[in-house]
């Protein structure tokens, strides 16, 4: 089969007899044939060239879906993954969170009778509401390793850090997104096979 081939220069055009230029808009009749119950049906229809091009490759050009190239799945998994986030950034709500900034601190207190141990939540600015004084101050003591105000204080830190890592790879992960939509849709499909004809 020869695609340049023009109408003027058609082998069947003796047996046709007319060579009509259309276009786009102007139908032809043709005739479409189908099986039915394994009987051959032949209909004559009217379509214009974009008709009759679609009809041809929906038909014959083995066609997929967003589901047949596994697009719809890969959704699903994202859908998925979207609510297992969400009920890991629920767990880790609940609790103390640290502030941004705030870190734990391990000191030693040295005394005639010994040294001891202890640990503290410290801020760059005076944002903990105080226990004694009147204005916020830059630091809370947590007492002993084993206590129960320095396990929830580090844990508050270690939410923190978990949920700020979420969120840095939530806007990655947006970001891309972003980039396939804009990518999909930076210029029409028409525009596309022009470009790529040329």
């Amino acid at each position: 089969m020869q695609w340049d081939l023009k109408p003027e220069d058609c082998p069947n055009k003796d047996v046709c007899g007319i060579i009509t230029k259309l276009t786009e808009e102007e139908e032809i009749e043709l005739y479409q044939a189908r099986l039915e119950n394994n009987r051959r049906i032949v209909e004559r229809i009217r379509v214009n060239q974009e008709q009759a091009a679609s009809s041809l490759l929906l038909s014959r050009g083995d066609a997929q879906t967003p589901e047949s190239l596994g697009v719809t799945d890969t959704l699903a998994e994202l859908q998925t993954a979207i609510s297992l986030l969400e009920s890991t950034i629920n767990e880790l709500d609940e609790g103390y969170i640290a502030p941004v900034g705030v870190e734990a601190h391990r000191y030693t207190v040295k005394r005639p009778y010994g040294c001891y141990e202890y640990n503290k939540l410290t801020a760059k600015d005076a944002i903990f509401e105080p226990q004694i004084k009147r204005n916020k101050v830059k630091v809370i003591h947590l007492s002993k390793d084993d206590d129960q105000r320095n396990i929830k204080g580090r844990a508050g830190i270690e939410k923190r850090n978990r949920l700020l890592a979420i969120k840095r790879q939530i806007k990655a992960a947006t970001e891309l997104l972003n980039e396939a939509r804009e990518d999909a849709s930076r210029e029409s499909i028409e525009e596309a096979v022009a470009r790529k004809m040329t």
